[in-house]
């Protein structure tokens, strides 16, 4: 009943502000550089903007939480962003100006980002006291000018570790470097018929250890005055280094595929699917692709791009980390777990569980 008048009294602003398609509330942004970001959300209602502390935050019927930003140098600038989702939400890149005009200037920025997405999945209390969360972890790599919809599910709480650089920066800092070249990136920004990398990371990396680092160095949530520039561009740095390696060690140029606006919608939704299924059997991949309107071909090779994994291997790895947060709430035994989740018997629940974790079901419950 909320959730309606909620999407009724947004519909007043309908023309003004956001769109409704598909599930989510879109909401248009120009984020073409670190200014025109502040400058777009700055205008979003129900945000307050404190410009001493270099915050933007917001708690809406939508989400709750925002970011902060600080420019590390002329021509370079960090945004971190921290949101919780009280609906589905889809943030919709535009910038300004013709969509022929291929000539990049200072005025358009590269972005760099590390994302930690944090989806979660409400079981009945009968089952789990708890909502069950999945995170995800990848890179993302856009030039300027390219559209992009960031999908932001309910229940979500997300984070975002983005550097905002001009192509003088680039041009001064990055372009001489030696590992820039060995990256592959120098090819990629040459090539006008690629916009954007998309890179899934498996979660146990070093590399996202860099979202403690950036509270830290950003001081999240308290007196942006008080923050060691010097420090955070250290740190922002660092984070552009990780990423440079990360290509040049695991190939990512010449391995990526990109995705089309739309295609990349349709994959994150059916990942949202698949989370909120765990329960069934897999749906297979023609039913999957009929319902979410991609073909099979671009959802096999376009979801293993984004997530890393096969779709089916991502279902069944996916009921493994469900069975494991079964287990650690103890409220199912061991053998009604492994009938929720489809196993014929507790046998092979228990084979399937220990191939994946490295520990019997009854090891974890004892532990």
């Amino acid at each position: 009943m909320l959730s309606l008048k909620i999407k009724n009294w947004l519909n007043q602003f309908k023309k003004y502000y956001f769109t409704y398609k598909k599930g989510f509330y879109h909401l248009p942004y120009n984020g073409c550089s670190p200014q025109s970001l502040i400058e777009s959300f700055d205008s979003f209602p129900f945000v307050q903007h404190s410009k001493e502390k270099h915050c933007i935050s917001s708690n809406n019927p939508l989400c709750e939480g925002g970011f902060y930003y600080q420019q590390i140098e002329d021509g370079c600038w960090i945004v971190y962003a921290k949101m919780r989702y009280k609906a589905n939400v889809a943030y919709d890149l535009i910038f300004k100006g013709k969509e022929e005009d291929k000539e990049i200037t200072d005025e358009d920025y590269y972005m760099l980002s590390l994302n930690n997405i944090n989806n979660s999945v409400n079981l009945s209390k009968d089952i789990c006291e708890k909502a069950v969360v999945f995170p995800n972890y990848s890179w993302t790599f856009f030039k300027p000018k390219v559209r992009n919809c960031d999908l932001n599910f309910k229940g979500a709480s997300n984070k975002y570790i983005t550097i905002y650089f001009n192509e003088t920066w680039l041009q001064k800092n990055l372009m001489p470097n030696k590992i820039f070249t060995e990256s592959g990136l120098t090819s990629f920004i040459k090539n006008q018929d690629t916009k954007y990398i998309i890179w899934s990371l498996q979660g146990n990396e070093t590399i996202i250890n860099n979202f403690d680092t950036f509270d830290k160095a950003m001081n999240i949530g308290g007196d942006a005055r008080e923050i060691d520039i010097l420090n955070l561009k250290y740190c922002t740095i660092h984070l552009i280094f990780d990423f440079l390696r990360s290509c040049k060690e695991q190939n990512i140029i010449g391995q990526y595929n990109a995705l089309e606006y739309n295609d990349r919608f349709s994959i994150n939704r059916v990942e949202n699917y698949l989370k909120n299924h765990l329960f069934d059997k897999f749906p297979g991949i023609d039913i999957l692709a009929k319902k979410f309107a991609i073909s099979e071909t671009k959802l096999k090779v376009e979801f293993k791009q984004v997530y890393g994994k096969p779709i089916y291997q991502y279902f069944r790895d996916a009921k493994m980390e469900l069975a494991k947060e079964l287990i650690t709430e103890n409220q199912l035994i061991i053998k009604e777990i492994s009938f929720k989740l489809g196993y014929e018997n507790a046998s092979k629940f228990s084979i399937a569980f220990k191939k994946h974790h490295g520990i019997l079901p009854s090891e974890l419950r004892k532990s």
